[in-house]
């Protein structure tokens, strides 16, 4: 029962919480834009999963295109997807997208993964922006930790 889906969409991190004061008090709430960004994608990824979430130990693994941006689309750079090594850092578009695969049911919750691959790429020549995520449930894992040194 593995989760696969290609959503099209530019990845987008997700921001820190902004806070206001009502009266005495702190409100925190998330932008309005990264609200329907989440909501968006779990829309998509429910499309994909009609089944109940995930439980247990799940890994992800996760690849993030970004548009290539005209200083790479030049004849003399090379063709296929390449490192992106620049902003938004990684971890806020995992973020995002853990987000939205437990707003869409895919798992239950996003303390639950127990593995993350993600990659940050620029895409192809021509080749939009997206991202490929997919979800498993880790089973009977004979993994020794203690004779990791």
């Amino acid at each position: 029962m593995t989760f696969h889906c290609v959503l099209a969409v530019d990845p987008m991190p997700m921001p820190r919480p902004k806070v206001t004061t009502r009266g005495k008090h702190a409100h925190a709430y998330m932008p309005k834009k990264a609200r329907e960004y989440v909501d968006n994608c779990a829309v998509i990824m429910g499309a994909h999963w009609r089944q109940p979430p995930m439980e247990g130990p799940v890994a992800v693994y996760i690849t993030f295109v970004h548009k290539r941006p005209m200083r790479l689309n030049r004849r003399a750079d090379p063709p296929g997807r390449l490192w992106r090594d620049r902003r938004p850092d990684i971890d806020n578009l995992i973020k995002a997208s853990l987000d939205s695969a437990q707003g869409a049911g895919v798992i239950a919750d996003d303390g639950q993964v127990v593995l993350i691959e993600a990659r940050d790429m620029y895409g192809e020549k021509g080749e939009r922006g997206k991202i490929e995520i997919e979800i498993m449930p880790i089973v009977a894992c004979a993994l020794d930790v203690n004779g990791l040194d």
